[in-house]
C-alpha cells in the first residue's frame, strides 16, 4: 500500500515528491522511506511515463534527492545540536541511557563521528537519527557537514543509478539489499549490546577519564573533546 502511495505521488507531483520524501526522512521521520522514493523516481526515469509528471529526467532526479537528504540531514544536525543534549540529558534515563552511558555515547561521537555518520546514511532507522545525534552529541558542523554529503552522494547514485539500470527488477532487488544491511547491522548491535554489558564499567571508566566531571557538552577545541580523540579506544588499556 505504501509502495502505491509513493507512486501516486510521484506520478503527481515528480520531482518535487522525491525531494520532499528524502528531506522529511531526513527531519527524523523514519518511517517516510525516502529511499524507495529514490528508486520508484529513478525506475520512472527509465522509461516513458503516462502523465506529464512521470517524465523524469534521472540527472535531477539524483540531484533533487541529493539535495533533498542534505536538506534534511543538516536541519535534523542543527535541532539536534540546539535541543538533542538537552532532551537526552532529561529524557535518556527513562529508555535505560543513564549518564554514564550517555557519556560514553558522547565519547563514541567524539572519536568516531565520522565513521558514525558515514555508515548511518546506509542503515535503515538509523539514517533518519544519525544527523540527529551528531549535533546531539556537538559534532562540529565542518567535519559533520562533508562527510554526510559524501554518504549522501554515494548512497544517491549507487541506489538510483542501480534502479535506473535494473528497471522494474530493481525496486525488489535493491531493497532486499536494504534490508540485508539493516540485518548485518542488527546483527553487530546485538554483539556490541552484549560485548558493552560485559565490560561497562571498563568502557564507562574509559570515557569517565576521556571526559571527566558531570556530563555536558563538549564543543570542539575544549578539553574533553580533544582528551576523547587522543585517549585509547574502549576497551583498550591506556
Amino acid at each position: 500500500m505504501l509502495g502505491h502511495v509513493i507512486q501516486h505521488a510521484i506520478a503527481t507531483w515528480g520531482y518535487y515528491a522525491v525531494f520532499s520524501l528524502c528531506a522529511l526522512e531526513g527531519f527524523g521521520f523514519f518511517f517516510v522511506p525516502g529511499e524507495t522514493a529514490l528508486i520508484v523516481a529513478s525506475i520512472a526515469a527509465a522509461g516513458p511515463g503516462t502523465h506529464p509528471a512521470q517524465q523524469l529526467s534521472i540527472v535531477w532526479v539524483l540531484v533533487v534527492a541529493f539535495c533533498g537528504a542534505v536538506l534534511g540531514d543538516n536541519f535534523s544536525f542543527w535541532v539536534g545540536h540546539k535541543f538533542g543534549f538537552g532532551l537526552l540529558y532529561r529524557y535518556g534515563p527513562y529508555v535505560k541511557l543513564n549518564f554514564k552511558r550517555l557519556k560514553f555515547i558522547q565519547y563514541l561521537y567524539l572519536r568516531y563521528g565520522r565513521p558514525i555518520v558515514f555508515v548511518g546514511r546506509f542503515i535503515m532507522l538509523l539514517r533518519a537519527w544519525e544527523s540527529f545525534l551528531a549535533g546531539a552529541n556537538t559534532m562540529p558542523w565542518r567535519k559533520f557537514a562533508p562527510v554526510n554529503a559524501a554518504a549522501i552522494l554515494i548512497w544517491v547514485l549507487v541506489w538510483g543509478l542501480g534502479a535506473y539500470a535494473l528497471g522494474e527488477a530493481s525496486e525488489t532487488v535493491l531493497e532486499a539489499v536494504g534490508i540485508a544491511i539493516f540485518v548485518v547491522f542488527c546483527v553487530l548491535f546485538v554483539l556490541g549490546w552484549i560485548y558493552f554489558r560485559r565490560h561497562e564499567d571498563e568502557l564507562e571508566a574509559a570515557s569517565e577519564r576521556a571526559l571527566p566531571g558531570p556530563l555536558r557538552p563538549r564543543p570542539e577545541g575544549s578539553r574533553g573533546a580533544k582528551a576523547a580523540k587522543e585517549s585509547p579506544a574502549p576497551g583498550k588499556a591506556p
